[in-house]
């Protein structure tokens, strides 16, 4: 068995939990979690959504959306109001507090962006870019045999 460490799932992963504890730590300051952020970010640009919708979007599952929700919705960072056109559904929405956190919340996260694009010249940003969602469509797939036909072209 080849060393782990030559493994993309194992490298992707190790890259992934070290750029969440950057963002963690950088947000601890303003209470909230980087995952917590990606709903905030979310409602700033929809506005009030579904529980469904927002995690398409954020891509987690909706139990995982509930709880952050919940969580956000405790420190009145949103709030959850019936859906006009779904009786039993709930919209998910940002409260003013939660507005102005997004806001001041937007420009850390766009400076770590630009410092990761300031890694990488442009040209490998595209391969980079390329290669995520060549990834992401053939790990999308619901059958594994076809996963490994998108994956290898």
């Amino acid at each position: 068995m080849e060393d782990i460490s030559t493994f993309l799932c194992f490298r992707l992963g190790a890259l992934s939990r070290r750029i969440y504890r950057h963002y963690n730590t950088l947000y601890s300051r303003y209470g909230i979690t980087v995952t917590q952020s990606f709903i905030l970010f979310d409602l700033l640009l929809h506005k009030s959504s579904n529980m469904k919708d927002i995690a398409s979007r954020v891509q987690l599952d909706s139990p995982a959306i509930t709880g952050l929700v919940d969580r956000l919705a405790k420190e009145n960072l949103v709030e959850r109001k019936e859906d006009p056109s779904d009786r039993r559904g709930l919209l998910v929405g940002l409260t003013t507090k939660g507005r102005k956190l997004a806001k001041e919340l937007a420009p850390v996260a766009e400076e770590f962006n630009t410092k990761m694009h300031a890694v990488l010249i442009p040209e490998d940003i595209a391969v980079f870019e390329r290669s995520l969602d060549r990834l992401e469509k053939g790990l999308k797939e619901k059958n594994p045999e076809r996963q490994t036909e998108v994956l290898h072209g």
